[in-house]
């Protein structure tokens, strides 16, 4: 009796493999059919109108761009902001300063402002942009 109890199992291993395997050929023919190899270049542009809306064929009215299209604005960053010190750490040297209008924050240290600023103090300040965040480039007690 475990003799044929063996063989049934191993039967209904060699079922599901077989059956694993004709489901992989299924999948691999499928994705065959659906890649877009061998198609050319513009069968695969996809097209936004003026609305937003995606579709295949090229929009009638292209966009003549003027010269003050490829500008960059002028930003901000040029000139002194007022703020207060929202947070300092004695310990690292290193704070924040937050805006009084737009009350963003901006990371400041001792070595990057050349003084050393308290929390609450009001200061002026010129920013710049990086990875971390927004820091101060200049400061001016206020």
């Amino acid at each position: 009796m475990g003799r044929s109890q063996i063989t049934f199992n191993k039967k209904e291993r060699v079922k599901k493999q077989q059956q694993k395997r004709q489901q992989k050929q299924e999948k691999k023919e499928l994705h065959k059919s659906d890649n877009n190899k061998g198609k050319a270049l513009e069968e695969m542009f996809a097209y936004v109108d003026e609305f937003g809306n995606i579709s295949n064929t090229p929009p009638e009215k292209k966009y003549e761009f003027k010269e003050e299209d490829l500008l960059r604005p002028t930003s901000d960053e040029d000139e002194y902001h007022h703020g207060k010190v929202s947070y300092y750490n004695n310990e690292g040297h290193y704070g924040f300063i937050r805006d009084n209008l737009t009350k963003q924050t901006v990371y400041f240290n001792d070595k990057i402002a050349g003084i050393v600023l308290r929390l609450d103090q009001h200061v002026k300040y010129k920013f710049i942009r990086t990875k971390q965040g927004n820091q101060i480039s200049e400061v001016i007690l206020s």
